[in-house]
């Protein structure tokens, strides 16, 4: 980080057939009501006390359309949803192990049960995260992604950030190069093809979220790919993010990438 920039905030926190059950690990998504001081703690609807919950906390559903970045997708169904999908239910997440802030290998610490960090297949990707238990069913959620917000010269210099789109006159960068204040999900590479990818990251309200779009079998690396939509969203701002991203680990071309990777 380059110093004298902008103070860094913690930010914590076809006909439709069944799909595959769900491990233990799942959880189904819990929607309630969030105060004012749970949204600015978290940088956005999720706080660390409802992931221990093992939910994804949610503001009630508002009786206005919706925003774009208010959905979730349905892998399965291929159609969105806001509080479940009407075959398949509610979104499904696999919690973060609960890990204070500030303790030096956090980033680490906060794996959920079953995965692990080891040596990327990718060459020169350094680390990558592993399934090392049972087969992680498709439309499984994981996230929010975290880290610090900083400003944009600060993200695109990282290679472990995102960029959230907000309502205000510009965008929010969140950036997980300090490990004390991240988890896990800064260790997962970029996909180098659309056939290697089983991950989608997507935005949901003011978080990046990360959603299995292909089940992921015991010993597989967990690669990952984007949203066509939330690309489409922040223009030029995440081009420049994800080619960072992408140099990082090593990869130099991806095919264009879709909402799912069935």
């Amino acid at each position: 980080m380059k110093p004298g920039g902008t103070r860094r905030r913690s930010l914590r926190n076809s006909p439709c057939t069944p799909g595959p059950s769900h491990s233990q690990l799942c959880k189904v998504v819990k929607t309630e009501e969030t105060s004012d001081e749970t949204r600015q703690s978290s940088g956005g609807d999720v706080d660390s006390a409802g992931r221990e919950n093992g939910g994804f906390r949610k503001k009630a559903i508002k009786k206005e359309e919706p925003e774009d970045e208010d959905y979730f997708y349905c892998e399965h169904c291929r159609t969105f949803f806001t509080s479940e999908c009407s075959v398949h239910g509610p979104a499904v997440f696999v919690p973060d192990t609960p890990v204070p802030t500030g303790v030096a290998d956090r980033a680490v610490q906060t794996l959920p049960p079953g995965l692990e960090v080891q040596t990327s297949g990718i060459p020169h990707a350094g680390l990558g995260v592993f399934n090392k238990g049972e087969t992680i069913p498709i439309g499984v959620h994981f996230g929010p992604y975290e880290g610090d917000l900083v400003n944009k010269e600060e993200a695109v210099n990282s290679g472990y950030s995102w960029v959230i789109h907000t309502s205000k006159p510009s965008d929010e960068y969140i950036d997980a190069k300090r490990e004390m204040h991240a988890n896990w999900m800064r260790y997962v590479n970029c996909a180098r093809s659309d056939d290697e990818q089983n991950l989608v990251a997507f935005q949901y309200r003011a978080a990046i979220l990360y959603r299995s779009c292909r089940p992921i079998t015991p010993g597989q690396e967990l690669l990952l790919s984007y949203d066509e939509k939330y690309a489409k969203a922040l223009g030029i701002a995440f081009d420049d993010i994800y080619d960072k991203k992408r140099s990082a680990n090593g990869n130099v071309l991806f095919a264009t990438p879709s909402a799912q990777c069935v």
